[in-house]
């Protein structure tokens, strides 16, 4: 037995090493293999579309808004249009993140919870000191449940960081962002000349009148 036939590899050995026809080694192709399974990519698309589109129409929201003169009005449409343009971009960030091949969602996720969350602080505390805001309580109530919302995503991105392909953690996350389209699109009703009770409350008083039991202002 010669030294060659000694250092030949048995020829099963040699075929499982040889990449297919006309392929080029992981390191070569430059592709990297999703994070996100394909099954939430139709989702994290629809959203990246849907969220774009409603920022463009928050802006147009913003330029018809009923500002009023005074200062506290502006303040009440600012507040208004900070906590939608939050939710919004909060979710279409996400979104496009997730269509990313090779890009691990914990860090985005992250990112945009603690912006979304410092955002609500900022806003909160402007409404404390303000004076002559209408119905501030309820102001700071939404504020307050929706910083819960932000901290509960920046939780989903701290365990996404460990596990980045862990469908459970994916699967909350775009429940997250349907959450945060439904929170832009009630501030953004309110921003365009409905009451300022909210989309949810206009619908009550509306079926109330429709009965012929409409119902007092409620205290603040």
């Amino acid at each position: 037995m010669t030294s060659s036939e000694l250092v030949r590899p048995p020829p099963e050995n040699r075929a499982s090493h040889e990449a297919p026809p006309g392929s080029l080694p992981s390191d070569l192709s430059g592709t990297s293999p999703p994070l996100v399974p394909s099954s939430f990519s139709a989702f994290f698309a629809a959203s990246a579309g849907v969220a774009g589109a409603l920022i463009g129409l928050l802006f147009v929201a913003i330029s018809v808004a009923p500002s009023g003169s005074g200062r506290q009005q502006r303040l009440d449409l600012d507040v208004k249009a900070g906590v939608a343009f939050s939710a919004l971009t909060d979710a279409l960030a996400v979104a496009l993140f997730a269509l990313i091949p090779g890009i691990s969602l914990a860090t985005p996720t992250m990112s945009v919870a603690a912006t979304g969350f410092a955002s609500c602080v900022a806003l909160g505390i402007v409404l404390m000191r303000a004076k002559g805001i209408t119905h501030r309580r309820r102001q700071v109530r939404l504020l307050a449940i929706q910083s819960l919302v932000f901290i509960y995503q920046f939780v989903v991105g701290v365990q996404l960081s460990g596990q980045p392909d862990q469908q459970s953690n994916i699967r909350t996350l775009s429940i997250l962002t349907v959450v945060f389209f439904l929170v832009g699109i009630a501030r953004a009703w309110e921003l365009i000349g409905a009451r300022d009770t909210g989309l949810f409350h206009a619908v009550r008083d509306a079926i109330h009148e429709r009965s012929g039991s409409p119902e007092g202002p409620r205290p603040d």
